[in-house]
């Protein structure tokens, strides 16, 4: 009788892990679990379609092209689990991303037609450390859009990274998004 209980439950358990290791979105059941620590330092993004550089010369103006910044960062699944810089499935690499414009009140909908689907991205996570890297959220093409400049409005920026760990081809996501605010001109000052 327990050989039968010790059967059925190994066969849960593996039942268990085949249904949530199918998930792109399951970080936390990999060995190295990567996250996207803080957008944009933490400071508010804001997407200009004019930049006045703050001075009285014309000259020194420009049209400013803006990309959300992200701290990314890499971890062992839990404390006892230990990955050797250097080795086999100590790099998290991020490879692709999606950018999802979600409009606020009196935001175009024609912002939507800059949401992004897996835009290359190539960004290498360490064991145990860091990296900045930045994702274009604010080109030339949408400033000639007839609808910015306009009145100003704000939208989020929802982003899922797409990745996996050095040594694997498994396959993960995680998300980080930011609100934005839209305006005619900032200036450098």
């Amino acid at each position: 009788m327990n050989s039968r209980v010790l059967f059925l439950t190994t066969a849960l358990m593996l039942a268990v892990i085949a249904l949530t290791g199918c998930s792109t979105e399951n970080n936390e059941h990999q060995r190295l679990v990567a996250e996207a620590d803080l957008v944009n330092a933490g400071a508010p993004l804001v997407i200009a379609h004019f930049n006045d550089n703050g001075t009285a010369d014309p000259a020194d103006d420009f049209i400013p092209i803006e990309f959300m910044n992200v701290t990314f960062s890499a971890r062992p699944l839990n404390d006892t689990m230990v990955i050797a810089e250097n080795s086999t499935y100590s790099t998290f690499n991020v490879t692709s991303y999606d950018l999802v414009w979600l409009p606020g009140p009196a935001a175009p909908a024609e912002l939507a037609n800059y949401n992004v689907t897996r835009g290359t991205m190539t960004v290498s996570i360490p064991v145990n450390g860091e990296v900045v890297a930045g994702v274009l959220v604010g080109d030339l093409s949408m400033k000639s859009e007839i609808w910015f400049p306009g009145a100003p409005f704000t939208a989020n920026a929802e982003v899922t990274f797409y990745g996996h760990e050095s040594g694997s081809e498994y396959e993960v996501s995680f998300k980080a998004g930011t609100a934005v605010q839209f305006v005619n001109t900032v200036s450098d000052q």
